[in-house]
């Protein structure tokens, strides 16, 4: 029996079955739509998220401890103060660095205006004038004393005037200390509506963790350092003299934990490594969802079964004919395969609308991930033969002398 005839008779019996053959493909349409939905939902946020970063690009690098959670997926970073001082002068001294320039967060509980109280909602971090040398200011500049600050557009907005330069802020501390600082300047945030509102401070006099170093003396230390490089040109070299420094003779090297990395990150290595957690979430993710293809793939294997009963007589008048058993394995590998190519294409259409209409709502740039597409119809064409084959034997073994008695 040749291929196209083996087509035509498994169409008939799909469609004299209609809604049999319906129900059969709704399995593997919502395993294979909930898959493709996912990936486009996670490649629309990984491509809002890169296309964010990508605009406000900077000749600058990130240095900063970092671990691996206990599941073994993504990275945390580690908050504790390893870089001193010394390794800041340092580092300054590096081919190709224009400026170092150390963050730290301060303990503030509570910020507020001459009207208003906010407790726990501001984070307030020390740096120094150094970190805003690429940031575009929305108002005002830089600070340039103990008594000034930068806010971030966020920052200006969570209270219910805004915040402008000139207005004055108190932050309340931990302790119960108080500092009344003037906003000299409103920053563009990095990330719009993303970034948390922030408050940046001089790190003299306000920052004032210190450890014990390797050689004894008592420094300030930071968990994370801003390195700027010269430009775009000098960026590689220059991360490639920090990291030599940062392995061999600093500090950090010395006082981070065992199972801590200090990784000296650009702009391009963020993206990357940004992206390889929203790839493994995703495909996490989308496991999880093509648990609904293995119920697809069981539906279209009960169905070709109750079809093998139900053409007993048929397959054994085919083989009273002249049928041989690799015809019948075709017939039915034919029509379970058909099923599975219907849910595939149902279930990448699915998709697709679904995740268009996610992506629209939030905002977020439509992607679509054709390998997956491909990878869908090759699933729904492998549902259908892995479902199929058992049926397919089945009805291969019919004895035709019994199949012709049965009504």
């Amino acid at each position: 029996m040749n291929l196209r005839e083996s087509l035509r008779i498994s169409w008939r019996s799909i469609t004299s079955h209609k809604l049999r053959s319906t129900l059969t493909t709704i399995g593997v349409i919502i395993g294979i739509a909930a898959v493709i939905t996912f990936m486009v939902l996670g490649s629309g946020f990984s491509a809002s998220i890169i296309g964010d970063i990508e605009a406000d690009q900077e000749p600058v690098m990130i240095v900063q401890t970092q671990t691996e959670p206990e599941g073994g997926v993504g990275i945390v970073p580690v908050e504790t103060p390893i870089y001193t001082e010394s390794d800041i002068e340092a580092l300054e001294g590096q081919e190709g660095v224009s400026f170092v320039a150390p963050e730290g967060s301060l303990d503030v509980v509570q910020t507020a205006t001459d009207d208003e109280q906010i407790t726990g909602v501001v984070s307030t971090e020390a740096t120094t004038a150094d970190s805003f040398e690429h940031s575009t200011f929305v108002d005002g500049e830089p600070f340039g004393g103990e008594d000034e600050a930068v806010i971030n557009e966020p920052a200006s907005q969570v209270f219910e005037e805004n915040v402008s330069t000139g207005d004055e802020l108190t932050l309340t501390f931990e302790d119960g200390e108080t500092a009344t600082v003037t906003v000299s300047g409103v920053v563009e945030a990095d990330f719009g509506e993303q970034t948390p509102p922030q408050v940046f401070v001089p790190t003299d006099p306000y920052y004032t963790t210190t450890i014990e170093t390797p050689d004894g003396d008592e420094e300030r230390a930071y968990p994370m350092l801003v390195v700027g490089a010269e430009s775009f040109e000098t960026v590689d070299p220059a991360q490639a003299a920090v990291v030599d420094y940062i392995e061999a003779e600093s500090h950090a090297a010395e006082l981070k934990g065992d199972d801590d990395e200090i990784q000296v990150q650009t702009v391009e290595d963020a993206i990357e490594q940004f992206t390889d957690i929203v790839d493994q979430l995703t495909l996490f993710i989308g496991a999880v969802a093509a648990i609904a293809l293995v119920v697809g793939s069981i539906g279209i294997a009960n169905i070709m079964i109750v079809s093998v009963t139900e053409r007993t007589r048929e397959i054994g008048i085919m083989k009273a004919v002249g049928a041989r058993r690799r015809d019948i394995m075709q017939l039915f590998l034919v029509e379970s395969v058909v099923l599975g190519i219907i849910g595939a294409i149902g279930g990448v259409a699915l998709g697709l609308g679904a995740g268009y209409l996610g992506v629209r709502a939030l905002e977020w740039p439509m992607a679509y991930p054709v390998d997956w597409i491909v990878l869908a119809i090759a699933v729904g064409i492998g549902v259908g033969i892995v479902s199929g084959l058992y049926p397919a034997w089945r009805g291969a073994k019919v004895d035709p002398i019994e199949a012709l008695r049965r009504e």
